[in-house]
């Protein structure tokens, strides 16, 4: 009598745990939306202004998006090319601004080469209404170069702020021609 209730509880024993491996897995947790090979149109608020991304992945992040691997931005403004933002990632937030751990801009306009931040230098903020926001930069153009803290600049470098700015201006002359692709001085 031992030998067949032994056997019955080997036998149940080895229909549970058959039923616990082939049990189904419960689904994994909510990623959000996951795009690779990204282009990305983005129309902010502002009258005839277009931003246009391609990126190696686009992550949705309550209720906003990054953009991230080989990101390459362009603004447009009435379809002409404004400027070019690159940068190793970017939120895109609510009210269409932009952040981003540091970026590279060229403004067509002015033949202007920005570095906005650095690694460990804090975050980019780029207002769609206002323009940069930067704890460091480092700007070059024909006419002007050098670098700032606590840096703020609308889009077409008319009006900027800088802390502690140390630039060079050339006296009767530039430092060289326009080295932006497309860019005018």
């Amino acid at each position: 009598m031992v030998r067949p209730l032994l056997a019955l509880l080997v036998a149940l024993g080895f229909l549970l745990w058959w039923f616990l491996q082939s049990a189904p897995k419960p689904p994994p947790a909510n990623e959000g939306v996951r795009l690779r090979g990204v282009e990305f149109l983005l129309f902010p608020e502002e009258k005839a202004v277009e931003w246009r991304f391609t990126a190696q992945e686009m992550v949705e992040e309550g209720g906003g998006f990054r953009i991230q691997g080989g990101l390459k931005g362009e603004r447009y403004v009435e379809d002409r090319l404004d400027l070019r933002l690159f940068a190793p990632e970017v939120a895109v937030e609510p009210g269409d601004n932009l952040r981003a751990p540091f970026a590279r801009v060229e403004i067509l306009k002015g033949c202007f080469r920005l570095q906005l931040s650095a690694p460990g230098r804090g975050e980019v903020l780029i207002r769609q209404k206002e323009g940069f926001f930067a704890p460091w930069v480092r700007i070059e153009a024909p006419n002007l170069r050098g670098e700032a803290q606590g840096f703020r600049s609308d889009f077409g470098m008319e009006r900027i702020e800088a802390e502690s700015p140390r630039f060079e201006f050339p006296a009767g002359g530039t430092f060289g021609p326009c080295t932006v692709e497309g860019g005018s001085s």
